[in-house]
């Protein structure tokens, strides 16, 4: 079973700062509970094919950048949870203004179990879209950097 997801979301940053939000250590200040385990590098920074585990037990999961490309706005993760998924994970940004972001996010999930499958064919897209909606409220309540 295979199904995407797209939405949209606009975020009140400059894309500079936006941008960098969706990288997995710009995630650790507005997420709640993302704490990545960071293979390598060791100090998370973002690049192609960089290495780290978020989760445990059935949900863990392993990250890999796929594509970054911050001049264009763009990275790419592919994202393993062994015990049911795989997703493509494809977030793009673009200005909207002096300090307005839109931001572009996409999911291609891919069942690799039962589980898999029932957790895709659960994940509406209106759930879906609900759940990136929420990013604009976490990023909304987090501190503006000094």
């Amino acid at each position: 079973m295979q199904k995407d997801y797209l939405q949209e979301i606009t975020v009140e940053r400059p894309i500079d700062e936006a941008f960098a939000l969706f990288t997995p250590k710009g995630e650790e200040a507005w997420v709640p509970g993302w704490t990545p385990t960071y293979i390598d590098p060791a100090n998370g920074e973002t690049r192609e094919e960089m290495l780290f585990t978020t989760g445990d037990g059935d949900e863990a999961t392993y990250w890999t950048c796929l594509q970054w490309q911050p001049q264009d706005w763009h990275v790419r993760y592919l994202r393993l949870t062994p015990a049911s998924r795989v997703s493509f994970v494809d977030v793009t940004c673009q200005p909207e203004g002096a300090g307005r972001t839109r931001v572009r996010v996409g999911y291609e999930m891919r069942a690799l179990s039962p589980e898999g499958q029932a957790y895709i064919s659960e994940l509406s897209d209106d759930a879906f879209a609900d759940m990136i909606d929420e990013w604009t409220q976490l990023i909304d309540r987090m501190a503006s950097p000094a």
